[in-house]
């Protein structure tokens, strides 16, 4: 089940919503490094991604309805509390119908690396499954560590603040965020920066939600 009480909000210095978290259950993220698991070592059952996706990473994959049965009760709840939190005030007799347009698993070997992009849809998430390296050592390797802005390993949003400067904060990736979920904005901009001191994957799963209500309303336009 999926407790609301791990929820929690994340803004900017400047008040503007960043983003929502909340951690899985323990049992669901067993559950999704098996799989995950299963996937690396049967990749010819899952179809290839990395043409769909900005990713400077070689093993990207779709998802199958067997990994969003685990993943949608999180994104849906947290899609909910990004909306309410974003004023946009849902009906309670009729409450969001999220839909996922696609989620995908990434394996990212060292020195591979997500540039800046952004998503289609409404929102976007991010879980982070495995993290086989330690943030200190990597924000302290050769390259980084006499560098003023070090950022090996680090999750980024950019966006602009009130003045129109272009701003980043970083999320700070270590083992600890394992099981750990975020939910943006589609449009908000992100990248991963490589890693170098492991030679095990870091593996994520990403995916985009719509709201079919919405969606509906705009085709009945057309």
């Amino acid at each position: 089940m999926v407790d609301k009480k791990n929820n929690k909000v994340y803004h900017n210095f400047h008040n503007q919503l960043l983003y929502v978290e909340t951690k899985i259950s323990s049992s669901d993220l067993q559950k999704l490094k098996n799989k995950a698991k299963d996937c690396l070592k049967n990749q010819n059952n899952f179809k290839n991604s990395n043409n769909t996706l900005a990713g400077n990473i070689e093993k990207e994959f779709h998802l199958n309805e067997s990994f969003e049965e685990i993943l949608f009760p999180y994104t849906s709840l947290l899609a909910d509390e990004y909306n309410n939190l974003n004023n946009k005030i849902l009906d309670k007799q009729n409450q969001s119908n999220w839909v996922s347009t696609g989620s995908w698993i990434n394996f990212q070997k060292k020195h591979e690396f997500n540039p800046l992009h952004d998503h289609t849809g409404i929102y976007s998430f991010v879980l982070w499954i495995q993290i086989p390296y330690d943030l200190k050592e990597e924000l302290e390797f050769k390259n980084s560590k006499n560098s003023n802005e070090p950022l090996n390993s680090l999750f980024s949003f950019t966006y602009l603040n009130q003045y129109g400067q272009i701003v980043e904060s970083e999320l700070p990736i270590d083992k600890t965020w394992e099981g750990t979920m975020i939910l943006f904005s589609s449009k908000l901009r992100h990248q991963v920066f490589p890693f170098f001191t492991s030679d095990d994957y870091r593996i994520s799963i990403s995916g985009n939600l719509i709201e079919m209500t919405k969606y509906k309303k705009t085709l009945s336009y057309q």
